[in-house]
C-alpha cells in the first residue's frame, strides 16, 4: 500500500497469479491457486487500506481482463489494451479507468515445503513489470489443495489427535499431506506415457471412495503420467457425469466434489475445507452427479462441455477455467478438537480474513462497509454450466471436520504453458 501510495495510483486491479511447480514451466492454471492467490492478494489490500483516504481497489480485475481480446500483462501490446476498459471498484457502483495493476507468480519447490511468492506491478509507461514484494512461506493444506495435489490423510484422525488444537492436527496434517503427496508424484512423474498407480488416492485401496468419469455414459480410463491423473479431454457436446462410489468406509462422510473449481453444491469456489457439503451415508453405495445444484431453487445446471479454441490462443487466460475435477472427502466431526488457549490479535484476525474471507454477492456502499462485512463473516478463536432442471434435494445435519481424509484431482484439459 506505501508503494502504491508514493507512486500517486488511485485506483488499481490484482490479475490473476501465474504458477510454477518444481521443474515445471509456469501457468496460469494450477488447480484453483492461481485465482485463490489473487483473491487473498485483493482481501490483503481491503484489509490495509485506510477508508479514510482509501486508494480504490478494482473489484474482480481479472474478469474484465478475461473479456478484452488480446489482453496479457505478459506483453507491452498486452499490457496496453488492459488499460483500455473501466472497471468496477469492489465497493459502490462507480466505474474507473486503472492508475495500475498488481499480479504475482507462485514458485512451489519441488519437494512442495516452500512457497516463493512474487508480487509484480506496472502503469501504462512502465516497459516492464516492476517488483513490489516478495515472501517465502510453508505451503499449508488449502495450499496443497488449491495447487491440485493429491494425497490420503489418516494419522491425524487417530485417538491422539483429540489431545491437540486444531492448529496443530492442521500440521500434522499437511506434513502427512506433503509426504503422501510426493509419494504419489514420485510413482509416475517423468513417465509421459500413461502406467498405473498404486499410491494415488483415485486407485489406491486405502481411499474411502472412487470416481468414475462417464462422457455420453462411457466410462473413461484415468491415466497416471507425469505425476498426476488424467482423463481425456471430452467434446464440445458431449454429456458429462461424475459417478462416486463407496470403497471401504461405512461411516457418514462428506463430500465436496468440484469442476474446474466451482463446488457442484452451490458453485462456491471457497475452500474445500469451508464449501458445502454432500453427506453420504452409509446405507448407499453410490451417487451421480450430472451438473452444479442449486438447494436454494431446487434446482441444477447440467454440466456442458465449452470449445476451449479460444482460450488456446490466449497468451494468459484470466477466466477461471481450470480443466479439472477434484474430490475431497471429510470425516463427520463427533467431537470438537481441543480448544486453543491463544487470544486472536487483530493481526490474527485480518490473517484469517485472508484465509477464510470472500467477497460479498451484494457489494457494500463503501470500503468501510466491506471491511466490516470480511470481519463479521471471520469466526474468532471446461466444463461449465447449461440447461436448468428442477431438482429436489434433501439436506441432513452434518458437521464435517475441516481436515480432509483424501483428495484428488484428475486433469481433463492441459493449457498452453506460459513463457518465464
Amino acid at each position: 500500500m506505501e508503494q502504491l501510495k508514493l507512486r500517486g495510483y488511485q485506483n488499481v486491479g490484482v490479475l490473476k497469479f501465474r504458477v510454477k511447480k518444481g521443474n515445471d514451466n509456469s501457468s496460469d492454471q494450477v488447480g484453483t491457486l492461481n485465482l485463490r492467490l489473487t483473491k487473498k492478494l485483493e482481501l490483503a489490500l481491503v484489509v490495509a487500506n485506510d477508508a479514510r483516504d482509501p486508494i480504490g481497489l478494482i473489484g474482480n480485475a481479472s474478469k474484465v481482463a478475461a473479456e478484452i481480446p488480446g489482453a496479457s500483462h505478459l506483453s507491452a501490446e498486452g499490457r496496453e489494451k488492459l488499460f483500455s476498459r473501466e472497471y468496477p471498484l469492489a465497493w459502490g457502483d462507480e466505474q474507473v479507468k486503472p492508475d495500475a495493476f498488481l499480479t504475482g507468480v507462485a514458485l512451489i519447490s519441488e519437494d512442495l515445503r516452500t512457497m516463493t511468492v512474487g508480487i509484480l506491478g506496472f502503469d501504462q509507461s512502465s516497459e516492464s513489470l516492476f517488483p513490489v514484494a516478495k515472501f517465502q512461506v510453508k505451503p499449508d493444506l488449502e495450499d496443497l489443495l488449491d495447487s491440485g495435489e493429491s494425497f490420503t490423510v489418516r494419522g491425524v484422525f487417530d485417538d491422539g489427535s483429540l489431545s491437540m488444537t486444531q492448529e496443530e492436527r492442521k500440521d500434522k496434517a499437511t506434513e502427512e499431506a506433503l509426504t503422501t503427496s510426493l509419494t504419489v508424484k514420485q510413482e509416475t512423474e517423468g513417465q509421459s506415457s500413461p502406467s498405473e498407480s498404486k499410491q494415488h488416492p483415485l486407485s489406491s485401496s486405502d481411499a474411502p471412495v472412487a470416481l468414475e468419469i462417464r462422457y455420453d455414459n462411457q466410462v473413461q480410463d484415468i491415466e497416471f503420467r507425469d505425476g498426476a491423473a488424467f482423463v481425456p479431454e471430452p467434446e464440445e457436446g458431449q454429456s458429462v457425469m461424475l459417478i462416486v462410489r463407496r470403497k471401504s468406509s461405512d461411516k457418514r462422510l462428506g463430500l465436496v466434489l468440484k469442476v474446474n473449481g466451482e463446488n457442484t453444491l452451490g458453485r462456491e469456489n471457497v475452500a474445500d475445507a469451508q464449501a458445502q457439503t454432500w453427506v453420504l451415508e452409509p446405507d448407499r453405495k453410490e451417487w451421480g452427479f450430472q451438473g452444479y445444484y442449486d438447494t436454494t431453487n431446487n434446482t441444477m445446471e447440467r454440466f456442458k462441455v465449452l470449445s476451449q479454441a479460444d482460450s488456446k490462443a490466449k497468451e494468459i487466460d484470466y477466466g477461471e477455467f481450470v480443466g479439472s475435477i477434484s474430490v475431497s472427502v471429510f470425516p463427520e466431526q463427533k467431537v470438537k478438537p481441543k480448544a486453543s488457549t491463544q487470544l486472536l490479535t487483530d493481526e490474527g484476525e485480518d490473517f484469517q480474513i485472508l484465509t477464510q474471507g470472500d467477497f460479498p454477492d451484494e457489494k457494500p456502499s463503501n470500503l468501510g462497509a466491506l471491511k466490516q462485512q470480511l470481519a463479521q463473516n471471520v469466526t474468532r478463536g471446461l466444463i461449465s454450466n447449461g440447461e436448468t432442471e428442477d431438482s429436489s434435494l434433501g439436506k441432513a445435519k452434518f458437521v464435517k471436520d475441516s481436515i480432509p481424509i483424501m483428495t484428488a484431482t484428475v486433469k481433463y484439459y492441459s493449457p498452453q504453458d506460459l513463457p518465464e
